[in-house]
């Protein structure tokens, strides 16, 4: 078994790229995971930037504005301080070494060490080496967001917990994998989110105080029930148990970009996640959340960022795809659609539909109705999102075509739905009736939020 490394207040599974601090665990994007190892095993000795280079960006050098630009965020990742250089200590025209003593934690005895007084303990950390293996895997996997990844991460989940049923950090990753399945519209809600929903609650009968079981309830609440006030009530929980969580955030921003809340709500949440700036999921994360408030533009830059990086998010192009089509630019959407790798469920979920609608509005109604005919035809042996087809019907000028298909997905609940009000693929109708008996549905109107109408492209 891989050792894992632990220097200050963190350790590090340098095989599968895992830094874990306190109560988080999160992976590292691979560039700088593969920085942090190489800078570790030099066991305090300079290393050249040079040798960096050439050990992690093989295909060709990087200028030293990029390498340095990833050392960066390699120490806001580590909390270091400008003047307090902690961990990573530059060696003026040579390079960087790591300064900080590290010691090597061997992952069987892991749940020997004492923990930290005056800190809580790490629940990810507590464990024996299989079971370790599997959780941290499958968080990993977690974070790709892809149809694979998600079932993937489930049996990685399902795995740990064969070996302790009642392992917290398991039953959450697990509750997030399935609810993943159907929150990206992989998935039917009502194949996936019972498994979630049993997950979730095992875990907060274990652990009632997890901040992030709550929030993972919440999330749970909202897009499989529309339990806006339940969904609240978990997230604001959550909330005050744990108020410096990434994920915590995730799920509450999540919530008040759904629910239509004010901009200045929306602002908190976005200040609070960029207390880690260099996740990449996080940045994934933050564009979407530009995406749904209207900021086009940004939420273009943001992903673009993502993919100039090298970033292992395919999904940040078909993101970007879609701030493309929505910020007048169909053509660019168009080139970057051409561009992610065929896969038949991430076809079907997002790329399929996007492409159909970025044709239709460059004009190209012909290789837009012969995408939405093969869509309808998916539909009718696999799980093709309702909302989907109306976006692509709405593009076609089918207008009618589009209410049916939006009040067929209000039957099913779908969680896409969701989206109505912060997407405007259906603006031409949205002063409809049929439009806004679903909205209403959605949204009842004694549901205190901000008064807004649908945004206009």
């Amino acid at each position: 078994m891989a050792p894992i490394y632990a220097f200050g207040s963190f350790r590090f599974d340098a095989a599968r790229g895992l830094l874990a601090h306190r109560t988080n665990v999160k992976p590292l994007p691979e560039r700088l995971a593969q920085i942090l190892t190489l800078l570790i095993r030099a066991n305090g000795d300079v290393i050249d930037k040079e040798v960096i280079a050439s050990r992690i960006w093989p295909a060709g050098a990087p200028s030293d504005g990029n390498l340095a630009q990833h050392i960066h965020m390699l120490r806001q990742i580590l909390d270091e301080r400008a003047r307090d250089r902690e961990y990573i200590m530059t060696v003026r025209g040579r390079g960087y070494r790591f300064v900080a003593p590290v010691t090597v934690v061997v992952p069987d005895r892991v749940t020997t060490e004492p923990a930290v007084r005056d800190e809580p303990v790490d629940r990810t950390l507590v464990g024996d080496a299989e079971l370790l293996h599997h959780c941290w895997r499958g968080s990993y996997l977690l974070e790709k967001l892809t149809a694979g990844a998600f079932s993937a991460a489930a049996e990685q989940f399902e795995a740990a917990l064969r070996v302790d049923d009642a392992h917290v950090p398991s039953l959450i990753g697990l509750a997030r994998a399935y609810a993943g399945l159907a929150e990206h519209w992989y998935a039917a809600g009502p194949l996936m989110f019972p498994k979630a929903k049993a997950a979730i609650v095992r875990a907060l009968e274990i652990d009632p105080r997890s901040a992030e079981a709550r929030a993972t309830l919440g999330n749970i609440v909202l897009f499989c029930d529309w339990d806006w006030r339940e969904a609240e009530r978990q997230i604001d929980a959550a909330l005050a148990l744990n108020p410096k969580s990434s994920s915590v955030y995730v799920n509450a921003a999540w919530f008040y970009v759904c629910k239509g809340s004010s901009e200045a709500q929306l602002r908190r949440m976005q200040r609070a996640l960029l207390v880690e700036p260099a996740s990449a999921a996080v940045q994934l994360f933050l564009a979407r959340t530009f995406l749904h408030t209207g900021e086009y533009a940004r939420a273009i830059d943001s992903f673009s960022s993502l993919i100039d990086a090298g970033t292992d998010f395919s999904i940040a192009r078909r993101y970007r795809a879609q701030a493309f089509i929505l910020n007048g630019q169909p053509s660019d959407a168009v080139t970057d659609l051409l561009l992610v790798p065929h896969d038949r469920a991430e076809d079907v979920a997002l790329r399929l539909p996007l492409l159909a609608r970025a044709y239709a509005d460059c004009g190209d109604i012909e290789r837009a109705e012969r995408i939405f005919r093969t869509l309808r035809e998916m539909a009718r042996t696999e799980y093709v999102v309702g909302f989907n087809l109306a976006t692509v019907a709405i593009g076609l000028n089918r207008l009618g075509e589009a209410l049916d298909y939006l009040e067929e997905a209000l039957q099913r609940r779908e969680p896409a739905l969701l989206m109505l009000r912060s997407l405007p693929w259906f603006a031409p109708v949205a002063q409809r009736a049929r439009f806004t008996a679903v909205v209403n549905a959605i949204w009842p109107p004694r549901l205190e939020i901000d008064s807004r109408e649908p945004r206009t492209a």
